[in-house]
């Protein structure tokens, strides 16, 4: 998938549909076609960096965050809050994007993936463990004085598959969300939809 022709500024939410087994399982869940998100930290010199969680929290280059899908499904969601800043303070703004990556850095940036999807998971060594969706919200809540909210996650619609995957030990209602209650969220505006 090819760059999008727009302005991209840090703490846009980028969504985008991958091709893997679990990755299906989500889709499904949430009644999506997307099923990875990831957050715009940098623009600088035009070198966009997205930061994601896959097997660990990185900052990859659009390009290669856009080339891990096969999938020609991208949705781009900016703040209200933050695209209101940026119209009215653009130096403000500046600010909020460096404490962007600041907290990135020191929070988020080399955490390991979650792979049972808990919102408030740990290592054994009291680390965080992020998932996509997780490590997006809670980075971008950092900036926002409204922040994006999360629920009661519901695996029904893949219950089985579910079942399988956590081993009789369905985190169901637990609170958290996913790369669609992000595009849900009231905060966040659809700037570009491919297809």
């Amino acid at each position: 998938m090819s760059a999008p022709e727009i302005d991209l500024r840090p703490g846009d939410v980028l969504l985008i549909e991958l091709q893997c087994y679990v990755c299906r399982a989500i889709a499904q869940t949430t009644g999506s076609h997307f099923n990875h998100s990831g957050l715009v930290i940098s623009t600088a010199s035009g070198d966009i960096k997205v930061a994601q969680s896959l097997t660990h929290t990185e900052r990859v280059p659009l390009a290669q965050f856009l080339g891990q899908t096969h999938a020609t499904r991208l949705e781009i969601l900016r703040s209200r809050e933050l695209a209101a800043l940026y119209a009215r303070d653009p130096a403000g703004f500046a600010q909020r994007a460096t404490k962007l990556q600041d907290v990135f850095t020191k929070f988020m940036e080399g955490r390991p993936f979650d792979s049972d999807y808990l919102w408030d998971n740990t290592d054994a060594d009291g680390g965080e463990l992020l998932y996509c969706s997780e490590m997006v919200q809670k980075t971008l809540n950092s900036l926002l004085e409204q922040p994006l909210m999360t629920a009661p996650m519901d695996y029904t619609k893949a219950w089985d598959f579910w079942q399988r995957y956590f081993d009789g030990h369905v985190p169901q209602g637990e609170p958290g969300n996913s790369p669609q209650s992000l595009a849900d969220a009231p905060q966040l505006d659809v700037i570009y939809s491919q297809p």
